[in-house]
């Protein structure tokens, strides 16, 4: 029945390009629904169109830095003009980081806040007199589990995530009343790309005097690692509660959505975790204590993988230099 409730319907979807926006896209466009598209990954969005276009549905892609109010006012406008109703809008663009508190940058903290709370808030702000002019319409937020739980050696995107849930719940009281939905998708780490953008903060005198194409690629090799053991098929009690298919993931996703539940997560540990922090705050806290302590510890072991890459690749230079 979820099919036939997206057939014919329209929708916006930010950071399409790639990993949970791009699955999203293909699952809709399956179901029938009219797409808008945007990313800030150009050739990447253009892919993606031309994969849309298969099923036979309307696709429009936009290049769009969800950061950049000029690029959103022109995605709005496009949508309005080509597609008229817009029945839902998905506010998925965003970036992961990762690194101890006191390694992050001033710099890191104001590119993380802009694209996932700024670039949330910008694409919403601009949506929603157009929504509440038409009655109705559904917003979809892509937060995290970490929007749900704070887990330690990522403070700043605790940070953006946890405003993520906290706008959409507002969001959701303040305009259910009027015909808007919203939901909140809340994934554990599921096996997409997003590694390839994480921020990785290093302490500063680890890189000292290393070239930075060994630092590049000895980063690379780390993330590489991390991003393999977050997502691992463990209990969330021993592990991270990773490793989801992303496709399987989005199937739940869109069963909740037609069902316009608030918070969505892709498995009942999401609930668990909501039940421990009311019920039993006590257990909750041990557990929050816990996977900090176990995140910062892949941390490390992420930071002597990656150093151990740049040394290996100094010293590979070093035998061709002849030195």
């Amino acid at each position: 029945m979820y099919k036939k409730y997206f057939n014919g319907k329209n929708a916006i979807i930010t950071g399409a390009a790639s990993g949970i926006g791009k699955s999203f896209a293909i699952a809709l466009a399956k179901r029938g629904t009219n797409l808008l598209i945007s990313d800030i990954n150009h050739e990447r969005l253009e892919e993606t169109r031309k994969k849309l276009e298969s099923f036979g549905i309307k696709v429009f892609a936009i290049k769009c830095d969800v950061t950049n109010h000029t690029d959103i006012k022109e995605m709005v406008k496009t949508a309005i003009i080509e597609m008229g109703d817009i029945h839902f809008v998905f506010s998925n663009a965003g970036m992961h980081m990762v690194g101890p508190f006191e390694f992050v940058a001033t710099s890191s903290w104001k590119q993380i806040i802009d694209i996932n709370l700024w670039g949330m808030i910008n694409v919403v702000k601009e949506f929603i007199p157009y929504l509440l002019k038409q009655g109705f319409g559904h917003i979809i937020v892509t937060s995290s589990i970490s929007g749900s739980i704070g887990i330690g050696g990522q403070i700043p995107y605790a940070t953006t995530k946890f405003s993520n849930a906290g706008f959409c719940e507002a969001l959701y009281g303040e305009f259910a009343h009027r015909g808007l939905d919203v939901s909140i998708i809340c994934p554990f780490p599921l096996q997409t790309n997003l590694i390839e953008t994480v921020g990785l903060s290093f302490p500063p005198e680890l890189l000292e005097g290393l070239s930075q194409e060994n630092i590049n690629q000895g980063i690379a090799q780390g993330k590489h690692s991390y991003w393999s053991e977050l997502c691992k098929k463990q209990p969330i009690w021993r592990g991270f509660g990773g490793g989801f298919p992303v496709d399987r993931a989005i199937k739940r996703y869109m069963k909740k959505i037609r069902k316009k539940k608030l918070y969505i997560f892709e498995r009942r540990y999401g609930r668990l975790l909501q039940f421990l922090r009311g019920f039993w705050p006590r257990m909750y806290k041990k557990f929050v204590k816990s996977i900090g302590k176990r995140h910062i510890r892949l941390i490390h072991e992420t930071y002597e993988i990656a150093l151990k890459n740049v040394a290996f690749r100094n010293e590979k230079l070093l035998i061709k230099n002849g030195k």
